[in-house]
């Protein structure tokens, strides 16, 4: 069974042309995969490197990244904490 929750992260990479990028949160078990379709509205249809974010996430365990967003909202109120 997969396993789900909830975690803050920051933004490691995006690609607005494809559309996805990749999370990164100390609770995940690698980087985290998402996808435009995950995005809030809040995030204006992208998001940009450094920028904190909460995620919902499910592990899939499957391919080069094990855990899939379900959703992603940027968080204005925090700020990323370099090397934590």
């Amino acid at each position: 069974m997969a396993h789900s929750g909830t975690s803050v992260g920051t933004v490691v990479r995006w690609d607005g042309s494809q559309g996805a990028g990749l999370i990164e949160a100390p609770d995940l078990p690698g980087d985290c995969w998402v996808e435009a379709a995950a995005l809030d509205p809040s995030a204006n249809g992208g998001l940009r490197a450094g920028q904190v974010v909460e995620v919902e996430w499910t592990e899939t365990g499957a391919g080069s990244h094990p855990v899939r967003a379900d959703r992603v909202t940027p968080r204005d109120d925090l700020q990323a904490t370099p090397g934590a």
